[in-house]
Order: C-alpha cells, then structure tokens, then sequence
C-alpha cells in the first residue's frame, strides 16, 4: 500500500562548509538580511527577506518591544536574546540606541514578540544561505 523511498544523502566536500563563498554569505545574511541571498545572485528573495523583515522589525520598534539582555534576567530570557540576536547587525545598532521598552506600555509583549520573530526568521535565511552555497538547493 505505502512504498517507501531510499532516500540517497550525498555527501559534501568538507572544504565547502569554509569555503569563501559559503562564509561570506551567512556573514552578510547575518550583518543585513538579504544580503546574502542577494550576494548569492537570489534577488528576489533577498528583496523580499529584507523587506519583510524591515517592517518586522520596525513594527517592534514602533510598539516599544524590549531588546532582551543577554545575561541577568534567567535563562528564558537568555534565548530570546539569542533569537533577537539573530538580526545581526541592525539589532547591534538599535540596542545601542534605544532603551529598553517600557512593560506599562499597552503593546509591549506584541513589540517583543516582533523583534523575536525578526531575528528567528533571519537565523532561518542564514540556514537557507548556508544551504545555498553547498549546493544543495
């Protein structure tokens, strides 16, 4: 009734996951997302990661999300720095620049929750970007 498939797995040439190629586009997809769709000749991804992830991320800003700190409030909070820190360098910049939210503010837990979306979503498009320079998509 149900077959089952083989599933073949090739393996990779080791020098591939150091390879230039490979390295600068997770730097890039990590620093500004798109950029390394973009640098790997995928443009209409890279437009359409960096578009909607910019107004992700500034949906967050505009709600008065809270950048989590990396260390001193547990470790729940610890993995959702991990998760906003995902954005790469945007979030570097805007932590350095804005204060943290304020947890009266009505739509508080929606900014967070933004931001944390944001930078999960980026760590997927460096995972993709990954893929894409080892040839397996």
């Amino acid at each position: 009734m149900f077959s089952r498939k083989k599933i073949e797995y090739k393996y990779e040439d080791p020098a591939l996951f150091i390879a230039p190629r490979t390295v600068i586009s997770c730097a890039l997809a990590w620093v500004l997302p798109g950029a390394g769709h973009w640098y790997l000749k995928r443009k209409r991804t890279a437009a359409i990661l960096a578009t909607c992830l910019a107004v992700c991320f500034l949906m967050g800003l505009l709600q008065g999300g809270d950048l989590f700190p990396v260390r001193g409030e547990g470790m729940i909070r610890s993995i959702g720095a991990f998760c906003q820190f995902g954005f790469g360098g945007i979030q570097l910049i805007t932590r350095l620049l804005i204060d943290r939210g304020s947890p009266l503010s009505l739509t508080y837990d929606y900014g967070t929750t933004y931001f944390l979306i944001a930078g999960m979503v980026n760590w997927l498009s460096v995972v993709d970007c990954f893929d894409i320079a080892m040839d397996r998509k």
